[in-house]
């Protein structure tokens, strides 16, 4: 299994902490946000991890490779990501995905148990938090019959729960998005998200729900965030 870090954007909501560092160098108390992935998903025994990175490329790779030498660690630079949403960034690993996925945003913290139960599951499998407070800026859900059928921001937040973007995906169906992503970037559609791709071949790929309930992951997008996990994590 392989772990794609998506970690290329320019953090701008977490300014003028992004200044100078990439997101994912920000710390939670002892920790880098990259340092508590990487240290899950190896605790977890994925040792061959794709890093998509944006503004200090250079900064970042150091910092990685200095603190994980034994991990087979590969950076996919987005030369665009000024300009572009991670849709872009996912498609430039193309080449790279030789094995089943586990594919999760570069802002995202969460409890180690959390990613074995979601490597445990069977199926294509993505996390659903079930009852915490919803905000415009989160991914939804809808599901039926206890499946995952389209994913947006735009979703109603009374009726659909919050999806946290950590995913498993076989290599079989992972290709399968990253050949949709493909025909949106070969269109132009740089600037959407990769889920919505995905909605368009929702009824091809069987993406299940995995719940939980409470702060066990979260995203850190602001400063609210950040504060938040550091009395959390």
């Amino acid at each position: 299994m392989k772990a794609i870090i998506l970690a290329s954007g320019t953090g701008r909501r977490l300014k003028p902490l992004t200044d100078k560092i990439p997101k994912s160098l920000i710390a939670i108390n002892d920790k880098t946000i990259i340092e508590r992935q990487i240290d899950s998903l190896s605790t977890c025994g994925i040792k061959d991890i794709i890093i998509t990175v944006g503004p200090f490329e250079k900064k970042f790779k150091r910092y990685v490779e200095k603190r994980y030498p034994n991990l087979n660690i590969i950076f996919v630079k987005n030369h665009k990501y000024a300009t572009t949403n991670y849709i872009y960034s996912l498609w430039l690993t193309s080449g790279l995905i030789d094995d089943d996925i586990i594919l999760l945003h570069g802002d995202l913290i969460f409890n180690v148990e959390l990613l074995e139960k979601l490597i445990q599951e069977k199926n294509n499998t993505v996390l659903i938090n079930e009852n915490t407070k919803k905000q415009d800026k989160d991914f939804k859900a809808l599901i039926k019959d206890n499946r995952i059928i389209r994913i947006s921001v735009e979703l109603p937040s009374n009726e659909n729960p919050i999806l946290m973007p950590l995913y498993k995906f076989s290599r079989e169906d992972f290709l399968k998005w990253l050949k949709e992503i493909d025909e949106e970037v070969q269109n132009g559609n740089i600037n959407i998200y990769a889920e919505d791709a995905f909605n368009k071949i929702s009824d091809k790929i069987i993406l299940k729900p995995l719940y939980f309930k409470g702060d066990k992951c979260m995203e850190i997008d602001t400063i609210e965030d950040l504060n938040k996990a550091k009395t959390i994590f």
